[in-house]
């Protein structure tokens, strides 16, 4: 079952998400409640609770209003949310601030000096949240789609446009909509957009084997796609930079994904052994890192280059993969616990929760009878210290501790 959390606007409720439970009859709908605070505290909020509300849900959908979706920029929620609907969203905090200031015959020096103004509108503006929001802009790479009202006079169509072509995300504006959409007609509109943009389709891609000159664009598409999910930083670009010369490696199953000639995927496989009581070892494949351009993700690209390379791998003979992953996910495409065939993990007590731990066979019963032990391919342990080398010769992030990560 999918969830669609609905973050409200000020003065709003997270009781006011109830009116889209029609929209999504098959799907759980919740409010998020919060507190306003500086945007950074108030997203781990928001993050917290989708967190603790989606562990073992399908999907998660995030519809934000108004000031709601600026919360959620600092929500860190690239990797917890699959599709984002922005209604008339507060974009930009700093150039709101400087509006309602100046709207109300105030200086920005004014502000400095005192501290806190009561803006025209009877909004409190403070110095320290202006100074906060322009520490720095929050990265957001989650699939987006915004809802925008022409006569909208709180937020600028520029600032949602700049945002749109920044960040990928779909804009549809609605002549005579305003800030708030509340009419029988707007709330129509706003319904009929999110069932077009739920049900559209990937298109306009290529897949093709990886060539040496995408190398480095590929391990920075790992880096952007995995850093922080797992842990602090990530591994899995230096991982893949090692691979490619392992001799496990199956150059012949190693693809990308482009699209308007920029890599957004990838895609790679490895051989490996299911190791049997009696000692003997039966070949299977294993998988990975995959990956999709954040700003690409949760629109279908993957399960595309999914589905694609795992074609090729059985045109090419092999009988089956195994791999860690998430059911919910790989589960569509015919994914399932290892568990089920008989094939436990290494290392792990029998007895152990092994559902990460997945299973596809590419083979109509190719793992018939077979039991046993998986052996991780030796390549993927890589030392930490040297990941950390080679992650300095990339452009520095920050590396954030995040609930849900596993280490």
């Amino acid at each position: 079952m999918d969830v669609v959390f609905f973050v409200h606007g000020r003065g709003g409720s997270p009781e006011e998400g109830d009116r889209y439970r029609t929209l999504f009859p098959d799907s759980l709908v919740i409010g998020v409640p919060y507190t306003e605070d500086r945007p950074d505290r108030t997203g781990l909020q928001i993050r917290q609770f989708i967190v603790d509300h989606s562990s073992h849900q399908d999907r998660a959908i995030l519809i934000a209003n108004s000031i709601g979706a600026f919360f959620c920029l600092y929500a860190e929620l690239d990797n917890l949310v699959t599709h984002a609907f922005f209604i008339s969203p507060v974009l930009d905090m700093e150039q709101l601030i400087l509006s309602m200031l100046h709207a109300s015959g105030h200086t920005e020096e004014e502000l400095r000096d005192r501290g806190e103004i009561r803006a025209a509108s009877g909004e409190i503006l403070s110095w320290d949240y202006l100074e906060f929001v322009r520490s720095g802009k929050p990265d957001w790479t989650v699939r987006t789609d915004i809802l925008y009202g022409s006569e909208d006079t709180l937020v600028s169509f520029d600032t949602v446009k700049a945002f749109a072509d920044l960040h990928h995300a779909g804009l549809c504006v609605m002549e005579s909509g305003e800030h708030w959409f509340h009419t029988e007609r707007q709330m129509r509109f706003l319904e009929e957009w999110i069932q077009r943009e739920m049900s559209r389709k990937p298109e306009g891609f290529t897949i093709r084997p990886e060539r040496p000159g995408d190398y480095r664009t590929v391990e920075d598409l790992i880096r952007e796609s995995f850093w922080n999910v797992y842990r602090p930083g990530c591994l899995e670009h230096y991982v893949m930079h090692v691979l490619r010369s392992d001799p496990a490696f199956v150059k012949e199953l190693d693809f990308v994904m482009e699209k308007d000639g920029k890599i957004i995927g990838q895609n790679m496989f490895m051989r490996t052994v299911i190791r049997r009581p009696d000692g003997t070892e039966y070949p299977v494949l294993t998988m990975g890192p995959i990956c999709i351009a954040p700003e690409w993700k949760h629109r279908g690209y993957g399960k595309i280059l999914l589905d694609y390379s795992l074609d090729r791998a059985s045109r090419m003979g092999y009988g089956a993969v195994l791999f860690e992953g998430n059911i919910r996910f790989y589960g569509k495409s015919d994914f399932d616990y290892a568990r089920r065939f008989g094939i436990l993990y290494h290392d792990m007590p029998e007895d152990a929760d092994q559902s990460f731990f997945l299973c596809r066979e590419l083979k109509p019963g190719y793992l018939d009878g077979v039991t046993g032990i998986y052996e991780t391919p030796a390549g993927y342990y890589v030392s930490e210290e040297e990941a950390d080398a080679f992650d300095r010769s990339f452009p520095p992030k920050v590396r954030r501790r995040l609930p849900g990560q596993l280490s």
